[in-house]
């Protein structure tokens, strides 16, 4: 009997865990697109572009959560949609040029040069980690067939909770996918596409901190 009721004791706190993400709206112009205990999205369209805030939590470090964003050459192991990824050029150790391809379902493949630059140890005793990104169309010469996606703005931040043992990870995102896209498929970003994204990132930070942990 003691063992049911801390069972249930446990499972209430990790809901009441899972309940307190406390996410506001970035604005009167923003719309909550996704709400759950794991994730937040809202979204705001100026005429043909998006733009897209979403946060969740991560179990492991800023650090660890990181590594795996800026693993850039390794995304179509695990990052959902992405068929090539690749590093075209490096300055230092904190900005590269990188082009990926994805296959996002019902529309063509979309591609898009970047380039990015990333922060190491920001503020808070170096725990903060930051990564932005603009489009660099011209980088790498367009493919036939593929839709080259030329408005691409955005940044992933990577902040301390519970002492740096856990991760409050933001994503945002300005760009137009270019091309013809109906709007059941652009609302799907909202409850697949990002999801699953996030999700994807979690577990590959996960699997890093074990192996990490062994």
């Amino acid at each position: 009997m003691r063992r049911i009721a801390a069972f249930a004791v446990a499972a209430v706190l990790a809901v009441s865990t899972a309940q307190a993400l406390d996410v506001k709206s970035p604005g009167p112009d923003w719309t909550e697109a996704h709400r759950s205990s794991e994730l937040v999205i809202f979204t705001k369209d100026v005429e043909e572009d998006r733009s897209i805030v979403a946060v969740s939590e991560v179990e492991v470090p800023p650090e660890v959560v990181f590594n795996v964003l800026v693993d850039f050459e390794r995304y179509p192991e695990f990052m959902p949609y992405v068929k090539e990824s690749r590093v075209l050029s490096r300055e230092g150790d904190s900005e590269v040029v990188t082009y990926a391809r994805i296959a996002p379902p019902f529309v063509n493949e979309r591609d898009y040069p970047l380039k990015v630059r990333m922060t190491r140890g920001i503020a808070l005793n170096g725990n903060v980690f930051r990564i932005d990104w603009t489009a660099s169309p011209e980088a790498q010469p367009e493919v036939e067939g593929v839709v080259r996606v030329r408005l691409n703005e955005g940044s992933w931040l990577a902040e301390p909770l519970s002492g740096g043992k856990r991760t409050r990870l933001t994503y945002r995102l300005l760009t137009n996918p270019g091309g013809l896209i109906p709007d059941f498929v652009v609302n799907l970003s909202n409850t697949i596409a990002i999801p699953e994204l996030f999700e994807a990132v979690k577990k590959r930070s996960i699997e890093k901190m074990g192996a990490l942990e062994k």
